[in-house]
């Protein structure tokens, strides 16, 4: 199933609310993605009563060896701020994929800093 883009969104110095997304039920667990230039800020929203994890997909190697994701952990009713994600976390077209445990009650946005 393809991904869904996640529009990064840009601070303005007169105030703007940012726009968080709902996660992608029917690409849940692997379905989100957000064009990177390293300069961005994932913000991960959890209205559900238990907390869930985000995975950030790391697609190098080291000597061979798949590093292993990165895991971002948000509790029960709690807004995390994650990144930013370098160069390392990257797929070769220049996206981030973000992957989730659950699509209940999530919702995520991505700042441009």
């Amino acid at each position: 199933m393809a991904r869904t883009e996640i529009t990064r969104q840009t601070p303005v110095r007169s105030g703007a609310a940012l726009a968080l997304a709902a996660v992608d039920a029917s690409a849940s667990p692997n379905g989100m993605f957000y064009k990177s230039d390293g300069t961005e800020l994932v913000v991960v929203k959890n209205a559900d009563a238990s907390s869930h994890t985000m995975t950030v997909d790391i697609p190098v190697t080291v000597d061979g060896q798949a590093v292993t994701d990165k895991t971002v952990t948000v509790a029960a009713g709690a807004t995390v701020i994650a990144g930013p994600y370098g160069p390392e976390y990257r797929q070769a077209d220049g996206s981030v994929y973000l992957n989730f445990d659950s699509a209940t009650s999530m919702t995520v946005g991505v700042l441009a800093i």
